[in-house]
């Protein structure tokens, strides 16, 4: 790494492991380091006085003089950080960021083109030169670059690669797995003190153990389960101990701690994939039946001129904005006896009597904002047909351009198996991907996805964030409650996998909420959001 001059943002604990780590290393030299510290002006000293690092002016300097920036600040400060330099970073300079919980895509928005973004998790041994750090990189970033990132790290300790879907694991297991070795010595003492042992006693041995545990398990070949192995004997002490754990089902224990940590290490990426929102300049909303339309068959007015001015105001910053919108059958049900809805035949006379009465509706509450809306009726050969889906998507396209607001619904009056599914969820997410959407929303009756029923369980709870599509958030998805949709949460949950596979993130949440669409467009915390990975 000769002749380079590498950059620290920050310079908290972990960013002064590393500067002492390379310079002890003899990596580079503490005169090729510059360093810009927010507010501990006695830490920089320190690093100065220790290792003759430069002081930098500010972040700009660092931008401009150094070929690799090491982004070592807080998860929160990271916006503000990069905010600063936003589209200054030269072609292939590498930015490794050691923020965690904040992935890459994030990263390469605020730092703008140019930057070669890695991300880091080192685990804190990495201070006394045995810790773990594994990288992700971004797409395209070359080999060399890695090796230099690598170089960074390579008298920390060891060091790992893999993708950034990993990352969360990755976080559970060894970014807070010091933690758990810590407190396992530290109930390994307070053991050996309930049965008598000195108090400085109990600690020196469980500290050692631990200590000496690990290097035998580094020094040798043989796996942890091989030198298990060779402490146990049959009906001895170690037996009786490991039956109390086996007993007590310690191996669901661990795996429910890990599993807690990776989710929780994706609700914190989550805030920062929250935020990125904020940059959506166009985005897909689905709306139900159920909000559209209440149980009376009477439309929801409140609630549907607030969502109409949120809508308004969208398009006044600037924004695009296609509507998704259920309601058609609805609308028609309530200008029939209920007992002429039952067959197939019925619900499409039911949806070509409500779709003009849905369609007036819409031009009435938007035409108050000075808003001109547009009807699209679409089929699912509109997307499976790429002719028609050109025509489709330029029709959308010069709408949006124009300032119009489309309303698309399903044809209810020819698509048959839409009727029988009663999908417009995953029609919104065909529009998004037809149209290139920034962000879906799907606006229901409930506050999102949540653990179990609410209706049956007080334990139910929102989940905030959904990183991966796995079989426990199908497990989770229920059918829907409402009398008056005929989709459920499991569609809706499809929809939102459409649209990771195309990079759109989701959101869903309550219609009802006061200001929900500003609120998810300014990352606030509201309904469930899946990810675009």
């Amino acid at each position: 790494m000769n002749g380079e001059i590498i950059g620290f943002i920050g310079a908290g604990n972990m960013a002064s492991a590393v500067i002492r780590n390379v310079v002890a290393g003899g990596v580079i030299d503490g005169s090729q380091i510059m360093v810009v510290n927010k507010k501990n002006q006695e830490r920089l000293k320190h690093l100065q006085e220790t290792y003759g690092v430069r002081p930098a002016s500010g972040i700009q300097e660092i931008v401009e003089k150094c070929s690799i920036i090491v982004l070592a600040t807080k998860p929160f400060q990271v916006e503000e950080a990069l905010q600063q330099v936003a589209g200054k970073f030269r072609d292939g300079q590498l930015l490794v960021s050691v923020a965690a919980g904040v992935p890459i895509h994030y990263l390469q928005m605020l730092a703008g083109p140019g930057a070669a973004v890695i991300r880091a998790m080192p685990n804190t041994p990495v201070q006394v030169g045995e810790g773990a750090v594994v990288f992700a990189a971004a797409e395209g970033v070359s080999e060399e670059a890695k090796a230099r990132a690598g170089n960074l790290f390579a008298h920390a300790g060891r060091v790992f690669w893999t993708d950034e879907n990993q990352m969360d694991v990755v976080t559970a297991i060894s970014g807070s797995g010091p933690a758990y070795f810590y407190l396992l010595a530290d109930q390994l003492a307070e053991a050996g003190l309930k049965l008598g042992l000195e108090q400085h006693l109990a600690r020196e041995l469980a500290r050692q153990t631990l200590v000496g545990a690990g290097e035998l398990l580094k020094s040798t070949n043989a796996g942890a389960e091989e030198l298990l192995g060779q402490v146990v004997t049959p009906g001895g002490t170690t037996a009786a101990a490991l039956s109390v754990f086996e007993a007590r089902r310690l191996g669901e224990v661990v795996a429910e701690a890990i599993s807690s940590a990776a989710r929780r290490s994706g609700e914190m990426s989550s805030v920062s994939e929250r935020l990125e929102m904020r940059a959506s300049r166009k985005m897909v909303v689905k709306i139900g039946s159920s909000t559209v339309v209440g149980q009376d068959g009477k439309f929801n007015d409140t609630v549907m001129r607030h969502f109409a001015h949120q809508v308004a105001q969208l398009v006044k910053e600037g924004r695009q904005v296609v509507i998704v919108s259920s309601g058609a059958i609805a609308c028609g049900r309530n200008m029939v006896p209920r007992e002429l809805t039952a067959s197939l035949t019925d619900k499409q006379v039911l949806a070509a009597m409500g779709q003009p009465l849905l369609m007036r509706y819409y031009e009435s509450i938007f035409k108050a904002h000075g808003i001109n809306v547009a009807q699209i009726l679409l089929t699912r050969e509109d997307f499976s047909d790429p002719r028609r889906g050109d025509l489709c998507r330029n029709t959308l396209t010069t709408l949006l351009s124009r300032g119009m607001v489309p309303i698309v619904n399903e044809n209810d009056t020819v698509a048959i198996d839409e009727i029988v599914l009663g999908d417009n969820d995953t029609l919104s997410a065909e529009v998004a991907t037809l149209v290139s959407a920034d962000l879906l929303v799907l606006l229901t009756d409930t506050d999102g996805l949540y653990t179990g029923d609410p209706k049956t369980s007080s334990l139910a709870t929102v989940i905030g964030h959904v990183g991966r599509f796995t079989p426990s958030v199908d497990a989770v998805a229920g059918p829907s409650g409402s009398e008056v949709g005929t989709g459920g949460m499991a569609t809706k949950v499809r929809a939102a996998s459409l649209a990771a596979s195309h990079g759109i993130p989701t959101v869903i949440a309550n219609g009802g909420t006061e200001d929900v669409l500003q609120a998810i467009l300014q990352g606030r915390q509201v309904g469930t959001f899946f990810s675009r990975r």
